[in-house]
């Protein structure tokens, strides 16, 4: 049985545990072990950190280097996240040795009392990369297919910016549709799955946000979608407060494929 470190990341467990607990329970379905990180600290995505790398990448390569000691007890190498802001932050932290190599020594530096450095020896996977990878173990292990439901995949952007940690080509994602697929659903194809839906302006800019999400979501009407499946909690949130979408963590849809997880049958209705 293979071993996943499991990162839950400050949104999804606070705000989403119901995303969460159908995640794992989706991955354990799969035949995963799933072991959350002992010492995890937030990843360090907040808005206006790209102008301070040093200072972004402090949690994540914390987090990487105590993950280590974990990685030797349970042998498992892979770090898996279901938020994609959090993915976003770890992949590029675990890349820092090679790609940012001066703000690798500033942060391996001030970290240098509390960890020893984090040198490789870690994958960082999202939830969508160990589902892909696994899509055909998941046709087998559906309980409930999704015949005749038409859904519409909205990404978000950190998936899928910038390239160089992209799960997929940015302007055609196709990843999560084809597991969707295999699950029986019809995917419906439509402009701006990758558009950004306002993230955290939600907070300062509402009014950005209701825009962003306005274009979204009158795209997905026209496509005659019957529910909306995201990835990322954030987006889910802003899909909600701001839309009349049926909207859905990604999770939550494949747990009720699989019959780990009960959703009410108006949450699949058109």
């Amino acid at each position: 049985m293979k071993t996943l470190l499991y990162y839950p990341g400050c949104s999804l467990k606070r705000d989403y545990p119901e995303a969460e607990r159908a995640g794992i329970a989706v991955l354990e379905a799969l035949g995963y072990r799933v072991v959350e990180l002992r010492d995890w600290y937030c990843c360090g995505g907040y808005p206006g950190s790209t102008s301070l790398d040093h200072v972004k990448y402090v949690s994540s390569i914390r987090t990487l280097s105590k993950a280590i000691q974990q990685k030797r007890e349970t042998e498992g190498d892979t770090i898996v996240t279901l938020c994609p802001f959090c993915y976003n932050t770890l992949k590029q932290a675990e890349k820092l040795y090679s790609t940012k190599p001066d703000i690798y020594r500033r942060v391996v530096e001030y970290l240098k009392d509390e960890v020893e450095p984090y040198r490789g020896g870690l994958r960082v996977a999202h939830f969508v990369e160990v589902l892909y990878e696994s899509r055909s173990d998941l046709s087998k292990l559906a309980r409930r297919r999704l015949s005749g439901l038409k859904v519409a995949v909205y990404y978000g952007c950190m998936l899928l910016r910038p390239r160089a940690v992209a799960l997929d080509n940015p302007d055609k994602p196709v990843l999560v549709e084809s597991i969707l697929r295999e699950l029986g659903a019809e995917p419906v194809d439509y402009p701006l799955k990758s558009y950004c839906c306002g993230s955290f302006h939600s907070i300062l800019e509402p009014s950005i946000v209701a825009r962003n999400t306005g274009k979204i979501a009158r795209a997905i009407v026209d496509s005659g979608a019957s529910i909306v499946v995201t990835p990322c909690p954030l987006c889910l949130s802003n899909l909600r407060k701001y839309t009349d979408l049926r909207a859905m963590h990604l999770s939550e849809l494949i747990a009720h494929a699989l019959g780990v997880l009960e959703l009410p049958l108006r949450a699949l209705q058109g």
